[in-house]
């Protein structure tokens, strides 16, 4: 056909196309507060066509012409709206309302695929991005799930800013290491240990567990997350095989809608303060003279009286070292957008929290680009970029054996008479009753931690078919968590203890680098054939770990130095380096019929450098049914009253991989007659070590009633953990005293109830509510090693108990009876955990929510107060209960032969969150800012404010030894815990 031919022909198959299509515009709008959704997605279910709102909530969308249009509005945490269009010349106003019951939410089902809450067979739990910053901006992203989680047993482990917190899902999943969960972020695998920090070496404290470090989570900046989502046990995380044994956290964060560019900018303003007060023992001179050997007599009393005439009382010494206001500043800002072939989301956050002892604080400035890009119609690109840098300063509490290195250890031992305050010239006085003078050590010694993190995740999908019956498409995705941390520990020459010393001054280097690589590729086939919808997952997984850390030490130091090179002893205190990597191949099929009956079943093999064979591969299955009953068609109940019925089980298995270096007998150096050589260690090496590996039965049922504003979900599970790692102690004529095998096996049950209950909804008033209950218990099934006790301080404190038929978190002691049983003193885990968290939006604008989490039964021992018995400071040392004469400080505890003294109720009910939130008219916020703003939110909140507890510590929620999987629940001069207040304000542009 000639051009001039063909022109005619291409005008009028371009205005018959035209003509077959018109334009509908509309706004899709907040049901309550009346504020655009962004990034809604609007489809006409008649022709396909789909679009997104854009940043005031407009679309546009082109529908057939002189058709009816059948739109179907969604976003997430919104009920999905269904809307048959008549006129298609008016613009259209499209209200959602919130989805209490987030059936519609999607959650992640695989590695690869997701799949609707309302079709899952697991109870997985989503803590969304509002549950994380909308009430209170928490110190950490852990932080954040308190009493959101059913199933997680959260311990804090410090006080500090910073924070470090250890969380258990469902139970023990090990008897090693620190048994907690995998996180991933966008699809990299995170580091998320308590990296070292050498403060228990200066202290001598006995192990890294007691450096009081925090946990790398703090990196992350909370308000970059969209959501976290939490597989529980091995039956919703088996497709991530051996490193799943603790259950899983898989981050989300957030991306870029099409649309307007919008800016977001939120400061946060408050302090930090001491949550409670314990107390101090007051003296007098019959104390001095009971407590006091009697050569001491006229020298404290004379020390006594004189302090209280200067000071005119005794000395607060808790309000001198833990009563500081500690700053917190928070900004945030993010900028996101595009089009429908690129889009951003870009946020920095600036962060700085001082806390309630002096000089110390936490800082974190991060930077993030997450970026979408399609390539073409078939190819689309992802990259997520996050740079991060935390300095943190956390003083030195805690444990010591070296008598005073640290300030809770020198309090417990100081009475309050003794004034530690400078004088005009800035000397300090000696603190005759322990080795140090405690604001001196506060004031000068460093224990600096500098942390620089990179994570990079990357995705590239190809799509090679796409019809309403077939997707065929092939996912690439990588990612780096690559993080140096650079710590400081440092006691000056001229501290009082370090005067003693041979050399004194000591400071402590070290550097620790950490390389998380993780790749994968999957191909996934999702097809539609005969009322049935296939998807079909296949892939591998590779994953390298490389760490280095090296620690340098000097002691002698020239006055004022900080340089290792000018100490008298230089030593290298470790040297350490390890690699380990994993491949995996996946498979996994998931089956749906009418979203009536959904299958999965998958297998994951896994191989490991950890494992005794490095090249043999280990299977993990999952298989799991969900059955919705209400989407059947004999299904004929009325909405009103049961509007959801699911049924679900559940089965899967994970692994638990051996620490490194297990597999090895390993040589230790040593110096004789002057010459370096190499001897033997005391630990055997065992090539035939296997994962631990946990098999988990999860059942079922999900109830909706009054179309879903009441919902009950109540799940049971049984896990069974076999071939823990034990050690086997060896016979003295081998030369080696222990080796590590597989020789035991526990089982954890409980059940997890959670009710949502959506009070009131209607335009004007929304109050949601949201109730969880659940509990746990651990049995040791099998131990083929002798039984043995091991944890915390020893039989005098209370301390851990493993034998066949008892939970390792059973606390037993002094005395023993006949047969040389220790006796029992109860279990570190409670009898049961619930909380309710409540929200209500009113009066156009205003939001209230709070969070109150109570937890029933559970022992703690109590350190600290044996400790402050021993040194007359207790705020009961001068009781006298049973009238014999003898303080209750003195005879009835110190000495009293039974550890459950110190084993102590860890019961709690804690007012968690608590905040008000005020959102403007949009009309209003518009007139005000002449158009600038789209949005105005204040705010004021509160985290802690509130315990209720009859434990006799700082609080009932500690556990001195970090992370550890079984030596846990004990409270050794921790960092005390605070409360915080933050008024905050948001802007949209």
């Amino acid at each position: 056909m000639r051009l001039r031919h063909f022109l005619p022909v291409l005008l009028l198959a371009i205005s018959t196309s035209a003509a077959a299509q018109q334009k509908l515009r509309g706004q899709v709008v907040d049901e309550r507060s009346q504020q655009p959704v962004i990034g809604a997605i609007v489809v006409d279910r008649n022709t396909n066509n789909a679009t997104t709102t854009d940043v005031s909530g407009q679309f546009t969308l082109e529908v057939g012409k002189g058709k009816k249009a059948r739109l179907e509005i969604t976003y997430l945490g919104y009920n999905k709206q269904t809307i048959l269009v008549e006129e298609i010349d008016e613009e259209l106003l499209v209200e959602l309302r919130e989805d209490a019951s987030q059936l519609q939410e999607v959650i992640v089902s695989g590695i690869a695929s997701k799949v609707r809450r309302e079709n899952l067979a697991n109870a997985v739990t989503t803590v969304s991005a509002k549950d994380l910053v909308g009430t209170v901006t928490p110190q950490t992203v852990d932080n954040a799930l308190y009493g959101k989680v059913p199933g997680a047993n959260i311990r804090e482990n410090s006080g500090a800013p910073g924070g470090g917190l250890s969380i258990q899902l469902r139970g023990l999943s090990s008897l090693q290491g620190a048994s907690q969960p995998l996180y991933i972020i966008d699809g990299v695998y995170l580091n998320n240990d308590a990296l070292r920090s050498g403060r228990s070496t200066l202290t001598s404290a006995g192990g890294s567990g007691e450096d009081d470090a925090a946990n790398r989570l703090a990196d992350i900046n909370p308000a970059d997350i969209e959501n976290i989502e939490i597989l529980k046990g091995p039956s919703a995380s088996a497709i991530y095989g051996t490193r799943a044994n603790a259950g899983v956290i898989i981050i989300t964060t957030k991306r870029g809608q099409a649309g307007k560019a919008k800016v977001s900018l939120s400061q946060d303003l408050g302090f930090t303060k001491l949550k409670k007060k314990v107390g101090a023992a007051s003296w007098d001179e019959d104390k001095i003279r009971y407590f006091f050997p009697q050569s001491q007599w006229d020298t404290e009393i004379e020390r006594y009286n004189a302090n209280l005439a200067k000071n005119g009382g005794p000395i607060d010494l808790e309000d001198l070292l833990y009563g500081e206001s500690g700053f917190i500043r928070n900004t945030n800002i993010t900028v996101s957008g595009g089009n429908d072939k690129t889009r951003f989301f870009v946020s920095g956050n600036t962060s700085q929290e001082k806390g309630i002892i002096k000089n110390t604080d936490f800082k974190r400035n991060s930077i993030r680009l997450n970026l979408e890009h399609n390539l073409n119609k078939y190819v689309t690109l992802s990259l997520n970029s996050n740079y991060s840098y935390t300095n943190s300063n956390r003083g030195f509490m805690g444990n010591e054996n070296v008598g005073g290195s640290t300030i809770g250890y020198i309090l417990g031992y100081t009475p309050n008479y003794y004034d530690p305050r400078p004088d005009a010239n800035g000397n300090y006085p000696d603190n005759p009753y322990a080795d140090q003078n405690p604001l001196q050590l506060r004031d000068f010694a460093q224990n600096n931690v500098k942390v620089d993190r990179f994570i990079e995740a990357g995705t590239l999908k190809f799509q090679f078919i796409k019809t309403k019956q077939t997707d065929l498409r092939l996912a690439l995705q990588g990612g780096i968590d690559f993080l140096t941390q650079r710590s400081t520990q440092y006691f000056p020459e001229f501290l009082q203890f370090q005067q003693t010393k041979q050399n004194p001054g000591d400071l402590l280097v070290g550097t620790i680098t950490n390389k998380n690589l993780n790749g994968q590729a999957f191909l996934i086939w999702d097809q539609k054939a005969f009322n049935l919808d296939f998807s079909t997952q296949a892939g591998i997984v590779g994953l390298q770990q490389e760490q280095t850390s090296i620690f340098n030490r000097g002691r002698g130091l020239v006055s004022n130095q900080t340089a290792l090179g000018q100490s008298t002893v230089q030593s290298i205190e470790q040297h350490y380096r390890q690699k380990v990597q994993d491949f995996s191949i996946v498979f996994q099929e998931e089956l749906n019929w009418k979203d009536r009956i959904v299958t999965t079943l998958g297998i994951r093999f896994d191989k490991s450098t950890l494992n005794g064979d490095k090249d043999k591969y280990y299977a993990f299955p999952r298989a799991s049914v969900a059955l919705n009953l209400n989407n059947f068609d004999f299904w004929k109940v009325n909405p009103q009253a049961v509007s959801l019925l699911k049924l679900r089980a559940a089965y899967g298995q994970t692994g638990g991989l051996p620490s490194f270096g297990v597999v090895y007998t390993s040589l230790t150096s040593t110096v004789t007659g002057g010459l370096l050589g190499s001897i033997v260690s005391s630990s055997a090496g065992n090539t035939s070590i296997k994962p631990e590996r946990a098999g988990e039965l999860e059942l079922g049922v999900n109830i909706g009633f009054l179309h879903n504003r009441v919902i009950f979900e109540a799940t049971y599970y049984n896990k069974l953990v076999k071939d823990l790692i034990q050690n086997l102690t060896l016979s003295s004529s081998t030369g080696i005293s222990t080796k590590r095998v597989n020789a035991a096996d526990l089982r954890n049950s409980g059940i997890e109830l959670g009710l949502t209950v959506v009070a009131v909804n209607t335009r004007d008033v929304n109050w949601t509510n949201r109730f969880l209950f659940w509990t746990n218990r651990t049995k040791l099934t099998r131990l083929d090693v002798p039984s043995y006790t091991s944890g915390v301080y020893g039989v005098s404190f209370g301390t851990y108990l493993f034998k066949e038929g008892y939970s390792p978190t059973t606390i037993v002691g002094r005395p023993q009876d006949e047969n040389g049983n220790y006796t029992i003193f109860g279990d570190s885990q409670p009898d049961f955990q619930t909380s309710w968290n409540s929200s209500i939006s009113f009066l156009n604008g205003f939001e209230f929510s709070f969070l109150l989490d109570w937890k029933k039964g559970g022992k703690l021992m109590n350190i600290t107060q044996y400790n402050t018995d021993a040194g007359g400071t207790s705020p009961d040392w001068n009781n006298d209960w049973d009238n014999d004469g003898i303080p209750d400080g003195n005879g009835d505890r110190v000495g009293a032969g039974s550890a459950g003294v110190y084993v102590q109720s860890a019961s709690y009910l804690k007012l968690r969150e608590v905040g008000l939130r005020y959102t403007l008219p949009s009309k209003l916020t518009n007139e005000l800012t002449k158009g600038l703003l789209s949005r105005i939110q204040l705010g004021v909140t509160g985290t802690n404010l509130l315990t209720w507890s009859p434990y006799k510590g700082y609080d009932p929620e500690i556990n001195s030894f970090g992370t550890t999987a079984t030596n846990t629940n004990s409270d050794l001069f921790n960092y005390p815990a605070t409360k915080r207040f933050l008024f905050n304000i948001q802007l949209d542009f």
